[in-house]
């Protein structure tokens, strides 16, 4: 697969009880990004918006440290693991920039989407996880 750019990948860790949710960081390298620009006309005129199609290939440096989201959201301490949700939020680059919300990522001048949708692709010939967001 050919591979393209390097992401942060934010995973939700949902709060306990009397706690905030939290966002933990993960940089992955090697992957594959695709950003698609889209305009439509309605009512209020002339609309547009980036969709985003990214590609995780199952070699990548950190692809052992992957957990599913059910099995992701048992872990209290994720340490290095990482996993791919609805509602994360990705950044097209590497970001240290460590958030509370994903408001905070609004300051961030390098692209991001919030995750819309994903498939577990890890079989056939190009072996990968596939992410759509906007």
């Amino acid at each position: 697969m050919l591979t393209n750019a390097t992401i942060t990948i934010y995973n939700r860790i949902p709060g306990k009880k009397n706690t905030f949710d939290t966002w933990h960081r993960t940089v992955i390298r090697d992957v594959h990004v695709y950003v698609d620009h889209k305009a439509s006309v309605g009512d209020s005129g002339l609309n547009s918006a980036e969709v985003y199609k990214i590609r995780i290939p199952t070699d990548v440096e950190n692809a052992d440290q992957y957990l599913p989201p059910e099995e992701y959201v048992k872990k209290d301490n994720p340490g290095d693991c990482w996993t791919i949700q609805i509602d994360n939020h990705i950044v097209l680059g590497e970001c240290d920039k460590e958030i509370e919300k994903p408001a905070d990522l609004t300051d961030v001048r390098l692209r991001h989407c919030k995750v819309l949708s994903w498939s577990d692709n890890r079989f056939g010939g190009l072996p990968h996880w596939r992410i759509g967001g906007a």
